[in-house]
């Protein structure tokens, strides 16, 4: 008979003193993550549970964590913010114990990974072998299973905890430049046991939502009535433990498996049957040889399919920029997760071996088929035009903040899915004939100031004020989107009152003639004339360069200017200034892993060392490729993902920890300049 108690640590922990290993020694220490179909599970290294989340068709995501809800009162305490983003890692650094099923003892050589849809993790428990096995199933639920198997000539026995110290929580969306807080519902978690007594589950009636599980010790299903009935924590984590001893003979092994079902509902529901999700190791597949390279490749692109693309309905999905700090959607993170996701395509061959090539190719349509249906059908726009950032419900989180970029983006992105998949063209020609494209069109013309033909925006790409309405990165991006839009429908032969590709054509290139006329200014930090970052459209010019504005990088190879053209020496004056201590504001040069970073928050960021890099690439600056390929592999993470923001003096992450954007913009560099050895960020036929 088990025993129930207040859940404490036990005596399982990652200190110094042990062994711990991972298959990318390099990489700093974060969160094991996987998921599937909008389901996600996050792991420490010894495989406890940190969090659990899945789709809420009101609340966009509802997450289980051992640790309280946001503060809702909070929201624009951005020091609070941060360390709320932070717990997890906080967990995972410290040691501190996660939920489910823990192990006491004294362990040695500790091994973690993820592979395929798996959390692997091995160690030794004196003369007994333990393996942990996390999966999120298709049929959405989440098992842990442990397997102990003794090495010994007499009897083992081995104290285990399933441990719920689970808080069961809506998503906070907390912003460090708040847009618009969505109330959270009061926190309220009763515990209760059903099914008599086999089966537990944790109810929070505020969110509708709840977590229910079970336990097997081998074939057998246990009856965990040492528990409370009923517990209910309205302000923390309800706290209930069940405890029993594992005897294991000589050379027996023995297994424990506990299930997860987080539902958007809080009525009971019959627990899938406990499998793991053993999918083939892709590992094999992937012709990539440099292993920091796969990592980082192969790493992102699982993240984006696994934890952030969760889909809404049948036939849409949202892509979330990450499943931990912010879950929520944002127009330009989803266009580089999606341009990611194309450029493996194209170069799908050249990657992969012909079986995981076709696997990974029917994701990817499904994936970006799905988020044009979201961002163009599901998406809402109250006020016509594209929001800051979304639920994955389609609803706006922030209120009516109009942000140039955030226009193009779509729109950018169906002509890109359009080029690499023809086959698409009925997708396509639909979203056209709706009322999207042309009213976001429409309502660009009412931001256009018809005394210079700049468009006015609110904040920059990184969701900052503008101090002056007109930003230079917008208008390199306005410009390819509308240029591109006019290839596109002169492809498809088709032309409307608005959508006319000659017009779109001609407006375009009226575009391109005002952002020259405007932005060109003498910089008297450098004394030489180059782009402004934002201007008045009066005379009056900023200078500055953010690890955000990634359209200037790519003045080139959209073909905004030529090779040999004077402003082609403009960019090029522009980015040299931007990557250096002259930008004060935004680059930070002290430091092995100083470079280019943001406003916003203050640092080196990975998407900065990977302007750098492919700033070098363009340039063919060896010696420059090399430094910034130094500093993305030491920011990286053991899974080859990056943060926001680093340490200058260690790479450590400084700022959210969980960010697809930055591993995809240097996952699709390496692709194109490091991989292949081609030359040019080119998207055009």
């Amino acid at each position: 008979m088990g025993s129930i108690e207040t859940v404490t640590s036990s005596g399982l922990s990652l200190s110094s003193q042990q062994s711990f290993d991972s298959p990318n020694r390099s990489g700093h220490l974060k969160t094991l993550d996987i998921g599937l179909d909008g389901n996600t599970s996050s792991t420490n290294p010894f495989g406890d549970i940190l969090q659990l989340s899945c789709f809420h068709p009101l609340h966009g995501i509802v997450v289980v964590c051992p640790f309280r809800q946001f503060d809702g009162d909070r929201f624009y305490d951005s020091k609070y913010v941060r360390e709320y983003r932070k717990k997890l890692l906080d967990y995972v650094h410290s040691g501190k114990r996660g939920f489910g099923l823990h192990l006491t003892g004294a362990i040695s050589n500790l091994k973690s990974e993820t592979v395929a849809n798996n959390i692997n993790v091995t160690y030794s428990l004196g003369r007994v072998q333990v393996t942990t096995t996390v999966s999120v199933g298709k049929d959405h639920s989440v098992v842990q299973y442990i397997i102990l198997k003794s090495s010994s000539t007499q009897i083992e026995q081995v104290d285990y905890t399933l441990a719920l110290n689970i808080s069961v929580n809506r998503a906070s969306y907390g912003q460090l430049t708040e847009g618009g807080p969505i109330p959270i519902p009061p926190p309220s978690n009763k515990f209760q046991l059903a099914d008599g007594s086999h089966a537990w589950a944790v109810v929070n009636q505020n969110l509708d939502a709840a977590i229910q599980g079970d336990l097997y010790c081998d074939d057998f299903r246990v009856c965990l009535e040492p528990m409370q009935r009923n517990n209910t924590a309205l302000d923390q984590p309800v706290s209930m433990a069940f405890h029993e001893t594992l005897k294991i003979n000589p050379g027996q092994t023995r297994t424990l498996t506990s299930r997860y079902l987080l539902q958007p509902r809080c009525d009971f529901a019959k627990i899938p049957s406990p499998r793991i999700n053993l999918e083939p190791n892709r590992e094999e597949g992937w012709k990539v040889k440099n292993e920091n390279m796969r990592l980082i490749i192969k790493g992102n692109l699982s993240y984006i399919l696994r934890n952030c693309a969760v889909p809404v309905g049948s036939s849409a999905t949202c892509l979330i920029t990450d499943h931990v700090a912010l879950p929520l959607g944002w127009n330009r993170d989803n266009y580089w997760q999606v341009r990611y996701l194309l450029d493996i395509y194209q170069h799908m061959n050249r990657l992969l071996d012909a079986s995981t090539a076709q696997e990974y190719l029917s994701k990817i349509r499904t994936v970006v088929c799905g988020h044009l249906n979201w961002v163009f059908r599901v998406a809402q726009r109250p006020h016509g035009y594209w929001h800051r950032s979304y639920l994955a419900t389609g609803v706006p989180k922030d209120r009516s903040i109009f942000q140039l970029d955030q226009q193009c983006y779509p729109i950018l992105e169906l002509c890109d899915f359009l080029h690499n998949f023809p086959s698409e063209v009925d997708l396509v020609k639909s979203i056209l004939t709706e009322e999207t494209i042309p009213s976001i069109l429409s309502i660009l013309e009412l931001h256009r100031d018809p005394s210079t033909g700049l468009y006015s925006t609110e904040e920059t790409p990184g969701d900052d004020a503008v101090e002056h309405p007109f930003h230079f990165s917008s208008h390199i991006l306005l410009w390819h989107t509308l240029a591109r839009l006019a290839k596109t429908l002169s492809k498809l032969k088709f032309a409307s009152g608005t959508l006319n590709p000659e017009c779109l054509k001609q407006k375009a290139e009226r575009l391109q003639t005002a952002t020259l006329r405007h932005f060109v200014a003498c910089n008297p930090a450098t004394g030489t004339t180059m782009f402004a970052y934002l201007t008045d459209g009066a005379g009056v010019h900023t200078f500055y360069h953010d690890a955000n504005d990634l359209p200037t990088l790519f003045i080139p190879t959209w073909r905004f200017a030529d090779s040999s053209s004077p402003e082609h020496a403009l960019w090029t004056r522009t980015m040299e200034f931007g990557l250096s201590p002259l930008n004060t504001d935004g680059f930070f040069p002290q430091g092995p892993y100083g470079g280019l970073g943001s406003v916003h928050t203050r640092g080196p960021w990975p998407l900065g060392f990977a302007q750098e890099f492919i700033f070098a690439s363009l340039l063919g600056d060896r010696a420059a490729i090399e430094d910034a390929w130094r500093r993305i592999q030491g920011s990286m993470f053991m899974d080859g993902l990056f943060s926001e923001a680093v340490n200058a003096e260690t790479g450590e992450c400084t700022s959210k920890a969980w960010f697809s954007w930055p591993g995809c913009v240097i996952s699709s560099a390496l692709i194109k300049f490091e991989i292949l050895g081609e030359k040019a960020w080119d998207h055009e036929e």
